[in-house]
């Protein structure tokens, strides 16, 4: 075989190796994901516990990016932590978006049923999400430290939790 076309042919192969996704799948992976994190705050903010728990997959992690203990796993504890939050009346409004192909972070502002006993009347949480396939795979929340009343809410909730604990 000659040089310049075993190059060409290798040039070829490794382009068509190294090339990324169609931007068709790009876009419905990240359409898919926005739409994944809007149904799971609006089941959420509903209270109906088996439609958010039916967008995430068997394994999948609930995590609070460093506001509590350890992250929560799998259909069991999700389902345990979607009873929590349905029964302090979690309500999400979503006040902004960036999404980049399986990923989803999502600006919001929590209302939460018992949220007036800390001196605060709602709370900003980035909810991130990470699809996989059909299904939410990994959800962190994280309150945005730098709004004065997420950082006041944040302080309160902690004080008001048992040592080393949720």
């Amino acid at each position: 075989m000659n040089r310049p076309v075993f190059f060409v042919a290798l040039l070829a192969f490794m382009l068509a190796v190294s090339a990324p996704a169609p931007a068709e799948d790009y876009w419905q992976a990240t359409v898919y994901a926005a739409s994944l994190a809007e149904q799971d705050l609006a089941d959420e903010s509903r209270g109906d516990v088996a439609a958010a728990l039916a967008l995430y997959s068997d394994n999948a992690i609930i995590q609070y990016g460093g506001l509590f203990g350890t992250p929560c796993g799998g259909k069991d504890a999700i389902q345990k932590e979607l009873e929590r939050r349905a029964a302090a009346q979690n309500r999400w409004t979503i006040i902004g978006k960036y999404v980049s192909g399986n990923v989803a972070a999502i600006q919001t502002e929590l209302r939460i049923g018992f949220i007036e006993k800390s001196g605060v009347d709602r709370v900003i949480v980035w909810c991130i999400y990470e699809v996989r396939g059909d299904k939410i795979a990994v959800g962190t929340l994280v309150g945005q430290r730098t709004d004065p009343q997420t950082a006041r809410f944040i302080e309160w909730f902690r004080s008001q939790q048992p040592a080393g604990g949720r």
